[in-house]
């Protein structure tokens, strides 16, 4: 192939890529890629062929050859980077990266892909502090702003991200991606976020993701009508939006609406060829909303219109381990067990504790703590120790010095004003759809997100409250799966307020999006228990920490019992079981957290 013959084929190659058309780019690379093997332009093309067909590694692969003989070329190893990033090869990618920037420290897309690599990927502390000096360096790269105004909004810094996404507009007014930033970080702030969403819509129309949120905006100012009107149109355009669905369904549960909440996902499973997805995040909201047989027989009715597949499986499983026969459901069980899939053994694992099957659940497991999940296995792996290894749950547990109580009373000027507050936040009728809570409401979205003084103090008070907590813990065990932790936090991952009115309490359960969680006392009832064994309900509104669920059939006293006051903060593991006794009567105000340590 000649020289002009061969840039002609790039050319076509190059063209049918941008186009999309991913079948004709690889006829016009085929012949190329025989003539020239070791070309670099061939190669580099091939590369992006690759990624867009969804095989990173092959790219990856296909770029590794090119760099042998341009070792030099720091674009070229920037599209490696990202490349390695695609393929979940991240420090990899960070060293390559490193490499680009080091051959050629003027490429700022380099620079900005880093930062996000090293903030999201790998975790590192200032890799946040690194794209906002980079956006400051280059006022005029909106790439670096339109990310920096993301990934603040990822960190539920709202005044940072709005600021960023301004940035953006002031320059590129109809810019896609930083309407919808400030959309979502005005709906953050908690002020009145429609106006933004307006605007983006007109921009974005047919972004369901965004229509989606505007519909919570819409809820969270009392117009749940309007919402569900907004989720019936998303719906109508694509009848198998999850997200969607689910919103609906939550909408109308806590507003009160009329009708059934999973109505939109039975008209879904009507619809020939709806997902697994569907079907299995139908069944999950019908056993949390009716009842575990409800589960089962959607669960059945997906088998029919699948077949025999591992999400109907899944799901079958789910359905059975909450079921009042679990016992009876073995089989489901093995056959789950050969999937070889997290999901799968962390259900096996709930169904062992139910079975009382500890040191089955024991090696099971040391199996995933060992590959990386300690969030979600540690509960179980807690209860299979105290029943089989008494010793081992000592050291686990540490027999409630893991629990932690401090006053924060005194960090906020007024207790009362802060429960006026929340309780104007407080806009359902009735508790989440598939939270613990009963008897009671929870504010939706990031409540630290929010841009108020009241939410601002309480943060920070918070924040020195829970370094205060990590100090004082017993001392680091690189053996210990919470101990070995970093002592810092990185971010909180969640914030919420609960409401719970007479009777409420919180069913047992934990938090896996976090390492360390809370329960922050604002208000509480009179009818609050005394701890006195002689009086009526002496333990009744107490947080109890280490007791397992109650469908566990088990008479395991709690780790630790915490009588509330207002103003204090409770702290303990995410891992560790938690509830809440009922109470007779009053309110119960309280804010959560959870907290990633880094």
């Amino acid at each position: 192939m000649d020289i002009a013959s061969a840039q002609r084929a790039l050319q076509v190659a190059q063209a049918a890529l941008q186009q999309g058309r991913l079948k004709d780019a690889r006829s016009a690379l085929t012949p190329l890629r025989k003539a020239l093997p070791r070309d670099k332009a061939v190669l580099y093309l091939a590369a992006r062929l690759a990624r867009a067909e969804g095989d990173p590694r092959g790219a990856a692969k296909l770029l590794e050859k090119a760099l042998r003989t341009a070792s030099r070329d720091a674009p070229l190893w920037a599209e490696y980077a990202s490349t390695l990033d695609d393929a979940h090869r991240f420090e990899e990618a960070e060293k390559a990266y490193t490499k680009s920037l080091k051959l050629e420290p003027g490429l700022v897309d380099a620079a900005i892909d880093l930062a996000i690599l090293r903030h999201r990927r790998l975790g590192r502390p200032n890799a946040l502090d690194d794209l906002r000096r980079l956006a400051a360096a280059n006022p005029e790269h909106l790439r670096a702003w339109r990310n920096l105004a993301l990934l603040e909004r990822e960190e539920f810094a709202t005044g940072p991200a709005i600021r960023a996404s301004e940035h953006v507009l002031a320059r590129a007014p109809n810019d896609a991606i930083a309407l919808s930033v400030r959309a979502y970080a005005e709906f953050d702030s908690g002020r009145s976020s429609l106006a933004h969403f307006n605007r983006a819509l007109a921009a974005v129309p047919r972004d369901m993701g965004l229509a989606v949120k505007y519909a919570a905006a819409l809820h969270a100012e009392r117009r749940s009508h309007d919402a569900d009107r907004v989720l019936g149109q998303v719906i109508g355009a694509e009848p198998f939006n999850i997200d969607a669905l689910h919103a609906r369904a939550q909408i109308r549960w806590e507003a009160a609406l009329e009708g059934d909440p999973l109505a939109g996902f039975a008209d879904a499973v009507a619809r020939p060829g709806c997902p697994a997805a569907v079907w299995g995040e139908y069944a999950r909201l019908a056993e949390r909303h009716r009842d575990p047989a409800a589960a089962m027989e959607i669960a059945q009715r997906a088998r029919v219109a699948l077949g025999d597949r591992p999400e109907v499986e899944l799901m079958t499983a789910r359905a059975a381990c909450e079921a009042d026969d679990f016992a009876a459901h073995a089989d489901i069980f093995d056959a789950i067990a050969r999937h070889g899939d997290t999901g799968a053994d962390l259900l096996r694992a709930r169904w062992l504790a139910r079975m009382h099957r500890w040191d089955e659940l024991s090696r099971l497991g040391q199996k995933l703590l060992r590959a990386g999940h300690a969030r979600d296995i540690l509960p179980y792996l807690s209860l299979a120790w105290r029943g089989s290894d008494p010793e081992r749950w000592h050291w686990l547990e540490r027999d409630g010095a893991l629990v932690g109580t401090l006053d924060i009373g005194g960090r906020v000027r007024d207790l009362g004003a802060l429960a006026e507050y929340l309780r104007r936040v407080h806009s359902a009728r009735q508790q989440p759809l598939e939270q613990s809570l009963r008897g009671g409401t929870q504010t939706d979205g990031m409540l630290f997100a929010r841009m108020s003084p009241e939410i601002e103090e309480l943060r920070n008070a918070i924040a020195d409250a829970v370094a205060e907590y990590l100090a004082q813990l017993p001392p680091h065990d690189p053996k210990h799966p919470w101990l070995s932790l970093p002592r810092e936090v990185r971010r909180f991952t969640g914030s919420w307020s609960v409401r719970l009115q007479s009777s409420g309490y919180h069913v047992a359960h934990i938090h896996n999006r976090g390492d360390v969680s809370s329960a922050c006392y604002i208000a509480l009832p009179q009818t609050l228990g005394s701890g006195d064994s002689l009086g009526e309900g002496p333990e009744d509104g107490w947080l109890f920490v280490g007791e397992a669920p109650r469908e566990f059939g088990l008479d395991w006293e709690p780790v630790r019992l915490v009588r509330p006051e207002e103003g204090m903060l409770a702290l303990f593991p995410s891992w560790a079981w938690h509830g809440t006794r009922p109470f007779s009567a009053g309110e119960r105000l309280t804010v959560a957290f959870d907290a990633e340590l880094g």
